[in-house]
């Protein structure tokens, strides 16, 4: 049987909240999809990467996804924690930090060679923070207001909770950038930081591969517009109404990210 559309890529890069999982009972997460796409992409030759704007580190997320039965190798994973660290040791070497954000992420800093310290840090890095407090965010903008750069690990606006959609990294970004009168450097998704990185990791342009996502605004649009091709799974966060919404068109549309495998 022939299908219609053969996307002909040479790599693909994969989202994880809302495509290869969901959240389940107890918020942990739960496969919806992704096996038999390993299996086909990899029998035809195609890089595989795994973007994930998660404030842990790449091995992290890899052991989570391959105990939930996803076939991944070293390397396939993207975190924005990681890429973030990386980023700053670029630009700065070891630089000394002050995180807003959870252990796991001050961790992936210092494996990194950063300093965390109290004050008169280089950078202010906003990760996810479960426990965030006013008086948190007022120690990030006296900081900022005296010189430190801010960084944000990505910019999304919600994450799903065990009881509903929470708020995420993107809006306490926003927040001290309002507030300090100045510009972030976000790294993960929507920034073209993490796809360049990931394009770059693979050694293909842009042309050559296909981001797959449930999520048209942070995920899809931010690929097609680098000269990416786009596949929306219809298993998370965005429909096909939201297609017409949103004036963001991918090149296909599925309804589980497996379904893929059948136009590779």
């Amino acid at each position: 049987m022939r299908h219609s559309v053969q996307l002909g890529v040479k790599g693909l890069l994969l989202d994880v909240q809302g495509t290869l999982v969901k959240r389940g009972e107890g918020g942990r997460n739960v496969l919806i999809g992704g096996k038999r796409l390993l299996q086909v992409a990899r029998s035809k030759g195609i890089a595989i990467r795994v973007l994930t704007n998660a404030s842990r580190s790449n091995s992290a997320v890899l052991r989570e996804l391959v105990e939930l039965g996803l076939e991944l190798r070293e390397g396939e994973v993207i975190s924005a924690a990681e890429l973030t660290a990386a980023y700053l040791r670029e630009r700065m070497g070891s630089a000394r930090v002050w995180v807003l954000g959870e252990p796991e992420l001050v961790e992936v800093l210092k494996s990194y060679g950063h300093e965390v310290i109290e004050e008169r840090p280089d950078a202010v890095v906003v990760g996810l923070d479960r426990t965030l407090t006013y008086d948190k965010l007022n120690r990030a903008l006296q900081l900022l207001r005296q010189g430190a750069l801010l960084v944000g690990c990505h910019a999304s606006r919600r994450i799903p909770g065990s009881g509903g959609e929470t708020l995420s990294v993107g809006p306490i970004v926003k927040a001290l950038e309002y507030a300090s009168e100045t510009k972030a450097i976000v790294i993960g998704k929507p920034s073209k930081i993490m796809f360049r990185a990931a394009l770059r990791d693979m050694g293909l342009k842009a042309m050559e591969v296909a981001m797959v996502s449930d999520e048209l605004r942070s995920d899809l649009g931010p690929a097609k517009s680098l000269g990416m091709k786009a596949v929306l799974t219809l298993t998370g966060v965005s429909s096909r109404e939201d297609v017409h919404r949103l004036g963001i068109v991918p090149d296909l549309i599925v309804e589980n990210v497996d379904d893929l495998a059948d136009h590779l």
